[in-house]
């Protein structure tokens, strides 16, 4: 008895390496991530399925070169993240999830021209469009030097580039 409950405690601890094979494929999105369900097992106590996903980074069996902590900033459309989170029952279909992807897309568009209209208008007022200046709690008390780094290691150009992957792609700079 202790041997089998230890050897499913120990089992239950790995992450991903017996996991596919037990569970089955439910669907895949446009990004890649793969979505897999375990049935629930009301015999042995287990009331819900289980739902998972792995990510076109972390679903490959070399793990060796990679981010502990790869996949968890993964893009999931709402509808699959809403099906792993138990908000529905059954999985999204591919319609569904591509009209979605479609409606932010519009979304996207629609607020990069609502943004350059109120941009001009601000021009039009004669009134400043950069960004906010830093208040005063939040200027540096200490000097910063463009030749030296701030975090040992990284790059200034690259932690400009931080937030690229956010910013709207119809915007104009």
């Amino acid at each position: 008895m202790f041997q089998y409950v230890f050897k499913h405690f120990w089992n239950s601890l790995k992450i991903g390496a017996g996991r596919e094979k037990v569970g089955e494929i439910v669907g895949r999105d446009p990004y890649g991530n793969i979505y897999y369900e375990l049935p629930a097992q009301p015999q042995l106590g287990k009331r819900n399925p289980t739902r998972w996903y792995n990510t076109a980074e972390t679903g490959s069996g070399d793990m060796l070169h990679k981010e502990v902590w790869g996949g968890f900033d993964s893009d999931l459309p709402a509808e699959w993240e809403s099906w792993l989170r138990f908000r529905r029952t059954n999985p999204p279909s591919d319609d569904e999830v591509m009209k979605s992807l479609a409606i932010a897309e519009m979304k996207k568009v629609n607020a990069a021209k609502l943004e350059m209209a109120r941009l001009e208008e601000l021009k039009a007022q004669g009134l400043d469009t950069g960004p906010p200046k830093p208040q005063d709690h939040e200027k540096t008390p200490y000097p910063r030097y463009d030749d030296l780094e701030i975090m040992p290691g990284e790059n200034q150009d690259e932690k400009k580039d931080r937030w690229a992957k956010y910013k709207n792609p119809y915007m104009k700079e």
